[in-house]
């Protein structure tokens, strides 16, 4: 299931490693990747989209603070097409809801730290910042796309 037409994906390595990913409108132009680690990207993405349970293979670099890198850890042990609540991540990280909820939206990695994943007690919850809107569309579209695993 490719990625729907109206986003696009950047990605930005530094030193040999993905240090962000964003979400982009359609009007954003098409640039082929430049060097091996934004083609190592291009690659896990394309398969993520084709095999939504294959596990990204990738060496990130996300700048946090100590506690929203054991949250983006956490993130990335969360399988595709099982999403949690922010409550129980809470829980297991002996936090709150809300601090998981802020180290989601610091996230600078989304897709390969699926903070999509995470998900409201009631709902979506948000996602890249946004309580409604684009953003939304995208997590339920990601969420939707790995349910069908």
């Amino acid at each position: 299931m490719p990625i729907p037409d109206d986003w696009r994906f950047a990605v930005r390595c530094q030193d040999g490693v993905v240090a962000e990913t964003e979400f982009l409108s359609a009007s954003s132009p098409l640039l082929l990747p430049r060097d091996d680690c934004a083609r190592a990207a291009l690659v896990a993405m394309e398969d993520y989209f084709l095999y939504a349970d294959k596990p990204f293979v990738l060496s990130l670099a996300p700048v946090g603070t100590p506690f929203q890198q054991r949250v983006w850890r956490s993130l990335q042990a969360i399988p595709a097409g099982q999403p949690r609540s922010y409550g129980v991540l809470a829980a297991e990280l002996g936090s709150s809801a809300r601090a998981v909820a802020a180290a989601c939206r610091a996230n600078p990695i989304p897709l390969f730290i699926p903070c999509h994943r995470v998900v409201a007690a009631h709902g979506l919850g948000g996602f890249m910042g946004a309580a409604s809107g684009t953003p939304l569309r995208l997590k339920n579209w990601l969420l939707e796309h790995e349910a069908k695993i």
